[in-house]
């Protein structure tokens, strides 16, 4: 059973700790590895047909009866992780249990749980030093037709990817989800209903601001599927939206609220800590840091080939900053916050510049190169590069 549960936080995504830092450049999330580790989450259970009488239904939103579903202690149970249940079946926890059906998907947020040491899987940073103050929410997904959720041992897992993430009044969530922020998930399927426990450092400190809970389509964070007012902080579905958009409010009590840990908080996710102590090189660095030493705008195209799915135009806005983010056939991706000021200072059109960049120990073979190109309007276009067959037969 231990290593059922080791397996699911092997493949938690985004974890506190990062990558190797290679040649101190920003490193991608895992390219290839992260293909292969992709597969393991958590998930919910699919429900019987509910009777009319049982469901108060609200235009596209309705709160079903809880045995519809596992519950939360139900779900930590399922993941072995007895300290995590009993968390879940104690007074501090949140049940919510509100349903909401948007994209041929239904969507129920069951409940959340914070506090410190209520898990018997803590993570550490990466100085060994145990991160006990947690935040845990799940939620259950299916779908609206009655078609199983692929299982995560199917090939059809991920092909309809879900991102679940909170979301806090004030702060834009371009800049601050569940991948910004340091956290991760697990999930399972059962009975066609996919389940997944999202796991993170207490974000309770904001409950005077107001959190949210939302479930987008897609493998990042969609700023089409929400509307952010920067002048209330307010965040609220786009009705026209595309796809799957629910959005959850959280009822928790703001007496929790700890306004200097919500601000050291904040200043950890936007200053994150550099690795003390550099990693010893070996061959396969040292290959990748010559062939990235040789790439410029002008020879680019002559050493790497550019990956079609991944272009994408941004708009800065006003301060300069532009959201993007990817995701390749093999499930690999990145998300981010790109900077004018950092990656274009002389602002001159037609630059290029490497913003980061990952490789495995197939080296050059399974190396992703991500760019940033200012056009001449304004706008960046973010794409991402492999070396060519050439350069690393």
């Amino acid at each position: 059973m231990k290593s059922k549960m080791d397996e699911l936080l092997r493949h938690a995504l985004f974890p506190k700790e990062e990558p190797d830092q290679r040649l101190n450049q920003k490193i991608l999330y895992q390219a290839e590895e992260m293909a292969d580790m992709a597969k393991k989450r958590y998930g919910r259970v699919p429900a019987a047909i509910l009777a009319a009488s049982l469901t108060l239904a609200i235009g596209s939103t309705a709160v079903f009866a809880a045995w519809k579903y596992l519950s939360p202690a139900q779900v930590a149970e399922e993941l072995n992780d007895r300290k995590l249940v009993e968390a879940f079946q104690g007074e501090d926890a949140v049940s919510v249990d509100e349903t909401q059906e948007y994209g041929g998907y239904r969507v129920t947020l069951l409940g959340a749980v914070s506090g410190k040491n209520i898990s018997e899987y803590m993570p550490a940073d990466g100085k060994g030093n145990v991160e006990e103050d947690r935040f845990y929410a799940v939620v259950a997904m299916e779908r609206e037709d009655g078609v199983p959720m692929p299982s995560t041992g199917e090939d059809a897992y991920g092909d309809n990817p879900l991102y679940v993430s909170p979301y806090i009044k004030g702060l834009d969530p371009k800049r601050y989800s569940l991948m910004n922020m340091g956290g991760g998930y697990s999930e399972f399927v059962q009975d066609g209903i996919q389940y997944r426990l999202l796991d993170m450092e207490n974000i309770e400190i904001f409950a005077d601001k107001g959190i949210y809970i939302g479930v987008s389509s897609g493998s990042f964070y969609d700023s089409d599927a929400y509307n952010y007012d920067e002048s209330t902080g307010e965040i609220t579905r786009n009705t026209s939206y595309d796809g799957v958009n629910a959005l959850f409010i959280l009822p928790l009590d703001k007496s929790k609220a700890d306004p200097e840990a919500a601000k050291a908080f904040l200043e950890e996710v936007d200053n994150p800590a550099e690795d003390e102590e550099p990693m010893e090189k070996t061959e396969v660095d040292i290959l990748a840091e010559e062939y990235i030493k040789k790439l410029t705008t002008d020879n680019l195209d002559e050493y790497a080939e550019r990956i079609e799915n991944t272009v994408q135009i941004c708009r800065p806005d006003a301060d300069g900053a532009f959201a993007y983010s990817w995701e390749l056939d093999n499930g690999a991706g990145s998300e981010g916050i790109g900077d004018l000021d950092v990656s274009f200072p002389d602002r001159k059109p037609g630059t290029c510049v490497i913003n980061g960049f990952s490789y495995s120990e197939d080296g050059l073979k399974g190396m992703n190169i991500e760019t940033f190109t200012l056009n001449e309007d304004g706008t960046v276009t973010v794409a991402v590069y492999r070396p060519k067959q050439s350069e690393w037969e």
